[in-house]
């Protein structure tokens, strides 16, 4: 789980890194400006790529709690599931899902300017019927499959404490545990705010 693990760590940090090197600059100087005085073309990028930094966090994150669940529920599989190759496969399908989800913004003409948060950004009243397919299939769908896969790996953490006596050694190892907690309150945190 190690290289596994670790490349959708380094992948969600990559979605980080995107808003912080172009995005939020830009921010601040509305931000000092009181307004956006860049223009239409930085708006667009920066809105694109705030937009591709939240979607690709929202996507790796599911994605980290699908190797999670693979990786604990059926770990019998895992190896086969999350090989090296495999597992970088996946990532560039969440890099390529996550730009195939953002790029509409472009032709729908959603990315706008937003005073309240000085920044371009996603605007939900251009379309309701795209506001409600982007909240389902960019958050909602996203938060059902992550909800899922942590509580199977919660019931069967609970079913195999049960079972285990204290002299056996269970199936968990403790800093898998201490990862899924990790990851869960990453996704709690990310989801809430």
């Amino acid at each position: 789980i190690y290289f596994t693990g670790n490349v959708f760590v380094v992948s969600l940090a990559v979605a980080d890194l995107i808003v912080a090197i172009y995005p939020y600059p830009l921010v601040l100087t509305s931000v000092f400006h009181n307004g956006w005085k860049l223009g239409y073309l930085h708006c667009q990028i920066s809105g694109f790529l705030m937009g591709l930094s939240v979607i690709g966090s929202i996507f790796n994150i599911t994605g980290i709690a699908i190797n999670r669940y693979c990786y604990i529920c059926h770990s019998l599989k895992y190896d086969k599931l999350y090989s090296d190759r495999n597992s970088l496969c996946y990532i560039v399908l969440i890099w390529v899902l996550t730009f195939v989800a953002i790029v509409p913004n472009l032709f729908v003409g959603s990315l706008q300017y937003d005073p309240r948060i000085y920044s371009c950004t996603f605007a939900q009243s251009v379309s309701s019927a795209y506001t409600i397919a982007v909240v389902f299939f960019h958050f909602l769908l996203p938060i059902a499959v992550v909800t899922f896969c942590y509580l199977r790996i919660w019931i069967l953490v609970i079913q195999v404490r049960r079972r285990v006596k204290p002299d056996n050694n269970p199936r968990l190892k403790p800093h898998d545990f201490r990862n899924f907690v990790t990851m869960f309150v990453v996704f709690v945190l990310f989801a809430v705010c």
